[in-house]
């Protein structure tokens, strides 16, 4: 019984990569780190891929926002920040996945993975649209809590799907990221 409690508790192979310690950003003279928000994220990528499309991963999204004591615009850019950053960590393996394609299949592949700002490149469009319409004294902080909610689900879905892809990595470059191979 206890090899069986040992075997639930061990990290399910194929999601093995980590990314490291969340970037600790200076804003608007403000020291920021989304500690809070990785360790909820974090806690739900052990439950495998399907952890980060969750209703505990969204609640996530903004913990260390939500913390943060200093000007609501700069606790939301600074936890918007460490979304980017896990946008840019994913974009790492969707690079090492093209790379290992063969030379004539992944031109294109390649040309839609080069910048990681893709991924969220409507992101302040869409939020002005929603939010920047109404003029309120909250607009700023709203639209700015916006930014961050849309680039953290872009993050989540992103993340999710690499996950997914890595349990099929057998070797090369992705297969690095994915964390089964010493490389």
């Amino acid at each position: 019984m206890k090899w069986l409690a040992l075997f639930l508790l061990m990290p399910v192979a194929g999601f093995a990569q980590t990314f490291g310690a969340p970037p600790v950003v200076e804003l608007d003279g403000m020291t920021f780190a989304a500690t809070e928000t990785d360790a909820c994220i974090n806690d739900q990528v052990t439950k495998g891929p399907g952890g980060l499309v969750t209703r505990a991963a969204r609640a996530c999204i903004g913990y260390s926002a939500r913390a943060c004591t200093a000007d609501p615009v700069a606790c939301a850019a600074g936890e918007k920040a460490y979304w980017d950053w896990r946008i840019a960590m994913n974009y790492g393996g969707l690079q090492a996945w093209v790379a290992d394609r063969a030379e004539g299949d992944n031109d294109d592949l390649r040309a839609s993975v080069a910048n990681p700002g893709a991924a969220t490149a409507n992101v302040v469009l869409e939020c002005a649209l929603r939010v920047g319409q109404t003029e309120t004294t909250t607009a700023e902080a709203d639209k700015a809590a916006c930014e961050m909610r849309e680039t953290a689900l872009i993050a989540l879905e992103l993340e999710f799907t690499v996950r997914q892809a890595c349990a099929a990595a057998r070797d090369g470059a992705f297969a690095q990221f994915c964390g089964k191979t010493d490389g």
